[in-house]
């Protein structure tokens, strides 16, 4: 798409998308990208109910689409992050569009509607530090996650086309460098709760929300984007389970993780989850490469996201080596 007055509306199809279930009345929304619409065979009420199914299976169950998830330490939303996001958009003169409902102000459907109307305004400045500081971050990895996920082919549409257009529009100079990306941000508030997002260490004496769990901070650490370059869902830790024949897990990411590394050291199996495991890291190296590639522009970044990788890679052959 090289046109730039066509740029705007493409992101704000793809915003649309991305807040909201695909309704009946969509038909003539969706003409503007016929990507999409060729992913959609009818828009029926049992194809609709599938849709909305699948919209909870991927952005409720598995993915949620917030800036804070991949950035902020504490993994959780209504963090710094989201703050530096809402930051952003007070100085850009910006609010949501009124009845739009998320859970925070850092969903990526707000991130692009943000950008499509300071496009629209020629305000530059707040569109290249939204697009080069936080959406060409955080959203490569969110849509790699996605496509982990098997999702139906029209969410996998777009979040293909939102990626390819977040990258083939990021602007050219000036490019934050791979160390100067990710924010400084506080450490994770301490928690006493027991909800995956909880993921701060307690108090200094070591204890464990579990009663001791030998693989408490390493599984806190795998299960931090920021720190680990990969965004770990319940269906990957599932197909981890079931690729080793192992019993099925529930519970949030932290409880399955946790039971992962347990049944995997009761069976004799450690040594190949931290193979699955590292097969899982080696292909999100290779798509972060492959962008690279395709995407000069988006180098710094993969090398950004790829340091990480590897710096968790190394973590977790340390832990079970020492």
């Amino acid at each position: 798409m090289s046109d730039n007055h066509l740029i705007p509306p493409a992101y704000r199809t793809l915003a649309h998308f991305w807040l909201e279930e695909v309704t009946a009345q969509e038909v003539s929304t969706l003409r503007a990208l016929p990507e999409l619409a060729q992913t959609l065979l009818a828009l029926d009420e049992q194809h609709l109910t599938d849709l909305a199914v699948e919209y909870q299976r991927l952005f409720g169950f598995n993915l949620p689409p917030y800036e804070s998830i991949f950035i902020d330490p504490s993994v959780m939303l209504m963090t710094p992050a989201t703050e530096r996001v809402a930051q952003l958009y007070r100085r850009g003169e910006w609010q949501p569009p009124a009845g739009i409902r998320t859970g925070a102000p850092d969903h990526i459907g707000l991130e692009l509607l943000a950008l499509a109307d300071w496009l629209d305004r020629k305000q530059v400045d707040p569109a290249h530090q939204l697009h080069t500081r936080h959406l060409a971050l955080w959203g490569v990895p969110f849509v790699l996650t996605l496509r982990r996920l098997k999702p139906h082919p029209f969410y996998a549409s777009l979040g293909d086309f939102t990626l390819d257009l977040l990258l083939t529009t990021l602007p050219e100079t000036p490019l934050p460098t791979p160390d100067d990306l990710f924010p400084e941000l506080p450490p994770p508030p301490i928690y006493r709760g027991t909800d995956e997002t909880m993921l701060a260490d307690d108090a200094a004496d070591g204890k464990t929300r579990d009663g001791g769990s030998p693989f408490r901070r390493l599984t806190k650490q795998l299960l931090r984007p920021r720190e680990t370059g990969l965004y770990l869902t319940r269906t990957d830790l599932a197909r981890l389970g079931q690729t080793l024949d192992l019993p099925a897990t529930v519970g949030d990411r932290y409880a399955m993780l946790d039971t992962l590394f347990h049944q995997a050291m009761q069976y004799d199996l450690l040594p190949e989850l931290l193979d699955h495991l590292g097969r899982l890291f080696a292909e999100v190296d290779l798509a972060y490469r492959q962008l690279a590639a395709d995407y000069p522009g988006w180098q710094p970044y993969a090398h950004a996201w790829c340091s990480r990788l590897a710096a968790a890679q190394n973590e977790l052959v340390h832990e079970f080596v020492a």
